[in-house]
C-alpha cells in the first residue's frame, strides 16, 4: 500500500478534520513500530519516518494484505484525540487484533537474522 491510499482509505472511512500533516505522522508512526519489531530485526533498513513532504507514491511497511491497519490505526488516533473512550476502545481491539495477525504472517514468512533482546521480567535476556 502506498501512503495516498492509506490516506484516501481512512478520509473515506471517517469524516474528519485531521490535517494531512498528521494524518501523515500517525501513519509514520505507526510504520516505525512495524519497522522496529518486525522488520529491523530480519534485516530491514533504519527507517526514517514520512513527513509533509513525502511522497504520496511512497510505499508503506505493513506487508501486501495487511493494507487495513493503516485506516484501523487513523481511527484509533483519532477516537482517541475526540475523547471518544469506547469507540477508542473498540477501534484498539480491532487493530490490536489485525496487528498481531500481521506480526504473526511476518513471523512465519521471515527468520530473524539479528541478534535480538528478549525482555524477560525486568531483564534483556
Amino acid at each position: 500500500m502506498k501512503l495516498i491510499n492509506a490516506i484516501g482509505d481512512f478520509d473515506k472511512s471517517r469524516s474528519n478534520q485531521v490535517t494531512l500533516e498528521q494524518k501523515i505522522l500517525w501513519i509514520s508512526e505507526l510504520d516505525e513500530k512495524i519497522n522496529g519489531e518486525y522488520l529491523e530485526p530480519r534485516g530491514a533498513e533504519a527507517f526514517e519516518g514520512y513527513c509533509i513532504t513525502t511522497p504520496g507514491e511512497t510505499p508503506l511497511r505493513a506487508p501486501k494484505g495487511f493494507g487495513e491497519i493503516y485506516t484501523l490505526y487513523l481511527n484509533m488516533k483519532l477516537d482517541y484525540m475526540n475523547g471518544e473512550i469506547v469507540r477508542y476502545n473498540n477501534s484498539a481491539a480491532v487493530f490490536n487484533r489485525l496487528y498481531k495477525e500481521m506480526g504473526d504472517a511476518i513471523n512465519r514468512k521471515t527468520k530473524v537474522i539479528k541478534n535480538t533482546r528478549i525482555k524477560a521480567g525486568d531483564f534483556y535476556v
